[in-house]
């Protein structure tokens, strides 16, 4: 299997509640780094320049859970739900 076909591997069935939540998104807008921006290897955090603040896509997460180490002050992530999330077949 070639590399590009890794994500096929997996299923995401997203749920209809967050399970990532920013506590405080006017702490993001004083931020330097925006660093959640750029641990993500799925790309759940997008800059919304209009509104200032982050949007959350947390249908794609793939549950590594690196966001909240990057801000642990202002990113809460939780596992989703039972039956909601990554499911990896082998």
């Amino acid at each position: 299997m070639g590399g590009e076909d890794y994500l096929r591997l997996l299923k995401i069935t997203p749920d209809c509640k967050s399970h990532i939540i920013i506590k405080d998104t006017d702490r993001c807008k004083i931020c330097v780094s925006k660093d959640c921006l750029f641990v993500c290897p799925s790309a759940v955090f997008v800059w919304d320049e209009e509104r200032q603040k982050p949007d959350v896509l947390w249908r794609r997460c793939l549950e590594c859970g690196a966001c909240e180490p990057t801000c642990p002050e202002n990113v809460e992530y939780r596992h989703p739900r039972g039956g909601f999330g990554v499911v990896y077949f082998l």
